[in-house]
């Protein structure tokens, strides 16, 4: 039974439509046009707010937009300052603080606890990578208005897009903050929580959001996502931009004081050209969605790892697509 099984999932893969998802890819450099890294793993032209206050990744099937200084040229303050997204390499997870004290943060700032970039593998598996680059973000929440924007123009220079996700994981500075505290900073206890949340603008104006919490202590034990973890945004819908905003149960009168970085690799996005199979299906009204991963089992909602979507229309026909949570 077991060899059946498997043989009717082969050929239920094999005529699959692979789904139309654009990944981020770090290593595809429009601007800069290629990265450098210090000895810390931090980007060498962090502070030339001259040339990059927008970063730009992609190829000939779209292009990923982050800022960098929002406030544009002559914002770094004279090499002090950045906002936004900053390339950084190695994973460093080492802890340069202490309670009472983060001033070590300031020059090493590139740590990743996931150890290095994301690597999504052919199996659906995702592990990290210290010879691949990432992004860590910044949330100013000072400035009063996003400074961590991400945007994306597709092929044919259309600048609405609908996110699918990105994979997301914990900065060493808040992580520690929260283990011992710092000098802003206190220790986590029970109830307490750092969150994470997308914030996509929609092409209606309408703002929606999606959350994910990147600390928290329950039950005794804290609790953070130090690997690299699929951050749903497909609840956003189609979107001309992406910012991310943080909250913590540690504020005071100026604010959150937990660090508010994070890090961020493999942002997806929807194609938005079709398929010949979804141009047809274009004007059918869906009437229901279901998930199959790997081992047969069947969801309304999508299993980590790879993932046969099945989409089942009114007039009774579907249509099969592959992609990876």
């Amino acid at each position: 039974m077991k060899k059946i099984f498997t043989f009717a999932m082969s050929a239920f893969m094999a005529s699959t439509v692979w789904a139309n998802v654009i990944t981020l890819d770090m290593n595809a450099n429009i601007n800069p046009a290629a990265l450098e890294f210090g000895e810390n793993g931090v980007w060498t032209e962090c502070y030339n707010d001259v040339d990059y206050t927008w970063l730009e990744f992609g190829n000939n099937k779209g292009e990923f937009m982050f800022s960098h200084l929002i406030a544009g040229e002559g914002s770094s303050w004279g090499g002090y300052y950045w906002d936004g997204f900053t390339p950084a390499i190695g994973g460093d997870q080492t802890d340069y603080g202490m309670p009472g004290v983060n001033g070590g943060w300031t020059t090493n700032y590139g740590g990743c606890m996931a150890g290095g970039g994301c690597v999504i593998n052919e199996d659906g598996t995702v592990t990290a990578d210290p010879d691949q680059p990432y992004l860590v973000a910044y949330y100013a929440s000072f400035w009063g208005f996003p400074t961590n924007e991400v945007m994306f123009v597709d092929r044919n220079g259309n600048t609405d897009f609908t996110p699918v996700g990105v994979y997301v994981c914990n900065h060493p500075w808040p992580y520690y903050g929260c283990v011992h505290g710092d000098g802003s900073a206190r220790a986590f206890e029970e109830g307490d929580y750092f969150e994470l949340t997308a914030v996509g603008v929609g092409v209606d104006g309408v703002e929606r959001t999606a959350s994910i919490n990147l600390i928290e202590f329950t039950d005794g034990e804290l609790k953070a996502l130090n690997d690299w973890t699929f951050f749903d945004l497909s609840s956003l819908g189609k979107v001309t931009s992406v910012h991310f905003t943080m909250n913590s149960t540690d504020t005071g009168a100026y604010g959150i004081n937990t660090s508010t970085y994070f890090c961020m690799d493999k942002f997806q996005v929807e194609d938005g050209i079709p398929t010949a199979v979804e141009a047809v299906n274009a004007d059918k009204a869906v009437a229901g969605v279901q998930y199959v991963n790997l081992a047969g089992m069947t969801s309304d909602k999508p299993f980590d790892g790879m993932n046969v979507v099945v989409t089942t229309y009114s007039d009774g026909t579907t249509c099969t697509a592959k992609v990876i949570k």
